[in-house]
C-alpha cells in the first residue's frame, strides 16, 4: 500500500490503544484469579515441547516467552489477549480496506476494525489467556495475506504474501486446531465458485503450491512427530471432546449454542450477518467468499452441537471474516441508516466492554467468574501446611486443583503428582507424572472428596492433619 492509502491507520490506532490501556488497566483492577485452564497453560509453559496433552504447544510458548519478560503475575500472563487482538484489528482492517470496491475504503477499514476489536466475546476473552487468542490472530494473518495475494494485481509481492500465509497457518494450526475450520471453508468456498477456482489457479503457479506446500510442512512436522510419539494423545483428546459416538442428539444444544452467538459477535452484528447471508446472490465474489468463511465454522459447530455438545467460543474463528463482511455491507447503506447501525453496534459493545471487567470486581450474586474467584486462598492454605514440609510432593486427585495450586503456593513444590486412581489417562498431569513417583516420598494430598477414602486405601501408614477450605481437603500424609 501506498502512504496515501493509509490514511485510516492514524485513527484505528488512536482506538485501539486507548482499548488496550483501559482493558489492562481495568482488568488489572479486576484482579480475578486465574481460571484453572490459564493455570495449566502456564505450567505447560515450565517444560516446552513440541506438544501437549490437551493443545498444541504454541500457547506455553508465548506463556514462557511473556514470563521471561515481565514475570508470573496475571497480568504479565495475560497481557498477550489484549496485545494480539489489537494487532490482529490491523490485519482485518487492512484486509477490509483491499476488498473493499467504493472509494471509502479508508472508512471500510476503520468500520471492520472497531467492529472486532469491539466483539463482546474479544472484550471477554482479553481478559483471559487461552488458545483461542493466538489462533484467533493468526487466522488474521491468514486472511489479511491471502486477500492481499489473491486481489494483488501484480506479482511484486507474491512470495511475500504466500510465505506470510504459510507461516500463519503453520503458527495457527500450532496454537489450536480450530484454524482448519477457516482452512476448510477456503477450500469449500474454492470448489463451489468456478469463476474464484479459475482465477486461484491462474494466481497460485505449481511451483509456488509445491514451494509453500513443503515449507508448511516443515513447519508442522515437529508437532506432528510429537504426535506420533506419544500415540497422538492430542488428536485423541481432541475427538474425545468432539464426541461424535455419543449419539446424544440434542435440538437444544443447537438452539443454545445458536443463541449464543448473539452475546459472542454482539446481537446487532450477527442479526446483520444472517441479512447478508440470506442475501447471499445479491453478494459480490469477494461478499460471498467471506460469507463462506464466517458460515461454514457456524455449519459445522451446529452440527457439532447436534451430535454431542458445543461451547460458544467454537466457531469463534468465524468473526473475523464475519467482521470484514459486517463491515463492507454496512459502508455499502452507511447514508442509508448505515452509520445509525454502526453507532447502535458500538455503543452497546462498549458498554459490554466497561461492564465486564466492572462485574469482575464488585463481584455481585450474579457473577460469571465465580469459578475463578478464591484459588489464591487456596493457595495461601495448602503453603500455610506445606511450610511445615518443605521436601513433600503435591498430590491432587483433580486437575484444576494441581493447576492452580502449582501457581498460587508461596513456594512452588519441587514436585507433583495427579492422583489416577482409575488408570486411565484423562489429562495433562495424568499424562507427565506417575504413581512410581511417589514411592518413599511425603506427601500433600489435596483432595475434592471430604473423607478423601481413594486415597486411604492405596496406603497402609497415614499420619492426617487436615483442614477445610471450602469443599477441599488440604491433608498431610506420609506416603
Amino acid at each position: 500500500m501506498q502512504i496515501k492509502e493509509l490514511s485510516w491507520l492514524p485513527t484505528l490506532l488512536l482506538i485501539i490503544l486507548s482499548i488496550f490501556i483501559f482493558r489492562v488497566f481495568s482488568w488489572n483492577l479486576a484482579n480475578i484469579d486465574l481460571a484453572f485452564d490459564e493455570a495449566q497453560y502456564w505450567t505447560w509453559s515450565l517444560a516446552i515441547d513440541w506438544g501437549y496433552y490437551s493443545k498444541p504447544p504454541f500457547l506455553a510458548w508465548l506463556i514462557a516467552l511473556n514470563s521471561s519478560i515481565c514475570g508470573i503475575s496475571e497480568t504479565c500472563l495475560r497481557i498477550s489477549s489484549p496485545f494480539l487482538y489489537s494487532l490482529s484489528t490491523l490485519f482485518i482492517a487492512s484486509a477490509a480496506f483491499v476488498l473493499c470496491e467504493s472509494n471509502t475504503r479508508n472508512r471500510t477499514a476503520i468500520l471492520a476494525g472497531i467492529l472486532w476489536i469491539l466483539i463482546p466475546g474479544i472484550s471477554l476473552s482479553s481478559a483471559l489467556i487461552s488458545t483461542d487468542v493466538p489462533m484467533l490472530f493468526f487466522s488474521s494473518v491468514v486472511i489479511w495475506s491471502f486477500v492481499c495475494f489473491f486481489y494483488n494485481k501484480t506479482n511484486t509481492y507474491d512470495y511475500f504474501y504466500l510465505t506470510a500465509l504459510t507461516i500463519s497457518i503453520a503458527l495457527g494450526f500450532l496454537s489450536k486446531y480450530a484454524i482448519l475450520f477457516l482452512l476448510l471453508s477456503f477450500v469449500l468456498f474454492f470448489f463451489f465458485n468456478a469463476n474464484f477456482r479459475i482465477q486461484f489457479k491462474n494466481k497460485l503457479s505449481s511451483k509456488k503450491l509445491i514451494i509453500f506446500t513443503v515449507l508448511l510442512f516443515i513447519l508442522v512436522f515437529p508437532h506432528i512427530w510429537w504426535n506420533i510419539k506419544n500415540g497422538f494423545i492430542t488428536l485423541q483428546h481432541t475427538m474425545a471432546n468432539v464426541n461424535i459416538d455419543s449419539e446424544n442428539y440434542n435440538f437444544y444444544n443447537v438452539l443454545i449454542f445458536f443463541v449464543e452467538q448473539f452475546a459472542v459477535f454482539g446481537p446487532i452484528n450477527f442479526l446483520l450477518f444472517l441479512f447478508i447471508i440470506f442475501n447471499y446472490k445479491k453478494l459480490t465474489e469477494k461478499e460471498k467468499m467471506l460469507s463462506f468463511l464466517a458460515l461454514v465454522p457456524i455449519l459445522l459447530i451446529l452440527i457439532q452441537a447436534f451430535i454431542s455438545r458445543a461451547h460458544a467460543n467454537w466457531a469463534a474463528v468465524s468473526y473475523i471474516p464475519a467482521s470484514i463482511l459486517v463491515a463492507l455491507y454496512i459502508n455499502k447503506i452507511w447514508d442509508n441508516n448505515g452509520k445509525i447501525i454502526y453507532y447502535f453496534t458500538s455503543i452497546f459493545s462498549l458498554v459490554v466492554l466497561i461492564v465486564l471487567p466492572f462485574f469482575a470486581y464488585y463481584n455481585f450474586k450474579l457473577d460469571p467468574f465465580k469459578r475463578m474467584r478464591g484459588w489464591e486462598n487456596l493457595g495461601k492454605q495448602i503453603s500455610d501446611i506445606y511450610s511445615q514440609y518443605p521436601n513433600a510432593v503435591l498430590v491432587t486427585d483433580d486437575r484444576k486443583v494441581l493447576a492452580e495450586s502449582i501457581y498460587y503456593m508461596r513456594d512452588r513444590p519441587h514436585k507433583w503428582v495427579r492422583w489416577n486412581a482409575d488408570g486411565i489417562i484423562h489429562d495433562h498431569y495424568e499424562f507427565v507424572t506417575k504413581h512410581e513417583d511417589l514411592k518413599n516420598e511425603t506427601g500433600i494430598m489435596v483432595s475434592v472428596e471430604p473423607n478423601t477414602q481413594h486415597f486411604n486405601k492405596f496406603f497402609s501408614v497415614i499420619s492426617i492433619k487436615c483442614k477445610r477450605f471450602l469443599h477441599l481437603s488440604i491433608c498431610f500424609k506420609n506416603l
